[in-house]
């Protein structure tokens, strides 16, 4: 009986071996790519869609209302400094001084505008579309946003805490609603 052996050099098998990864690194870097560009999609999707709701509220801002969301956009900025960076307390003083708040809300005027404008867009078609979110839902927003501010020994009242929150999840409910009941054109270049 004739036995046939195959014998294989070694430089061959590493040639099969990097033929075989080479293959599995191209998948993964594919679908990584197509993974990105569906994210890049979406987000861009979602500015545009907000992007054209804040151009359709005319409305003057009472200036009450442009200081508080303000304040809550700058103490969200505030936030994400501390979380991204060590910050001294005279570096959060300094920060948090009227000056620099002021400073802030002037140089951003035109951005808390808008984000209010889509705010109460957001807020219109949630109550006209008669759309969601479970409680369960908020709860765990609300948890995490709690989590986040005792991470960082921030003060926090709950109860503005639940309320941005359920803005947020609002917000989500509308894109989406949005996205499946909006004409939506991609154009590219």
């Amino acid at each position: 009986m004739l036995r046939r052996h195959n014998h294989f050099s070694l430089l061959q098998i590493l040639h099969l071996i990097c033929i075989f990864w080479h293959h599995v690194v191209k998948e993964s870097l594919l679908e990584s790519c197509i993974e990105l560009e569906k994210t890049a999609k979406n987000q861009a999707t979602d500015n545009a869609i907000l992007d054209q709701l804040q151009k359709m509220i005319q409305v003057e801002i009472p200036e009450s209302l442009f200081e508080e969301h303000g304040m809550q956009v700058y103490g969200d900025k505030l936030l994400q400094i501390q979380s991204n960076m060590k910050l001294s307390e005279e570096q959060i003083e300094a920060l948090s001084s009227p000056k620099a708040v002021k400073e802030f809300l002037e140089y951003e005027r035109g951005n808390i505008e808008n984000i209010i404008k889509q705010s109460l867009a957001v807020a219109d078609i949630f109550k006209r579309e008669n759309l969601q979110f479970s409680t369960d839902e908020l709860v765990k927003e609300v948890e995490n946003s709690i989590a986040e501010f005792k991470k960082h020994n921030q003060e926090y009242d709950e109860e503005s805490i639940q309320a941005q929150v359920q803005e947020i999840l609002e917000g989500a409910k509308v894109l989406e609603w949005l996205r499946e009941h909006a004409d939506i054109q991609y154009v590219t270049n």
